[in-house]
């Protein structure tokens, strides 16, 4: 199974399934916003496999913006296992989902 994060309308970025709930889960830590992160933890418990930014407050979605754009890369290169297969590939996939954010 594989997820998809809706950037924008026009910009979607899908990966394995296992590395989209590792990024709605990391982008769900330590938000303000306790309805987003419901929804987050729901995307996520219900393998629904979609997250849609422009559901999101403006608010929230920007500040899920600038996490995307600016930490999710580099906390993927410090948490993800160096033993994980394939963790360069991932680790890539997740660049090309920050690079999607900077024009959002």
């Amino acid at each position: 199974m594989s997820g998809t994060i809706a950037v924008a309308p026009d910009k979607r970025w899908s990966a394995a399934g296992w590395l989209f709930e590792w990024a709605v889960e990391a982008l769900a830590e330590d938000l303000d916003d306790d309805a987003a992160v419901a929804t987050l933890r729901e995307i996520i418990d219900d393998n629904l496999g979609w997250l849609g930014l422009d559901d999101l407050s403006p608010a929230t979605r920007a500040e899920v913006l600038r996490r995307i754009r600016t930490e999710l890369v580099d906390r993927a290169d410090r948490e993800l296992p160096p033993a994980l297969p394939n963790r360069s590939e991932a680790v890539d996939l997740l660049r090309d989902l920050s690079r999607l954010a900077e024009t959002a």
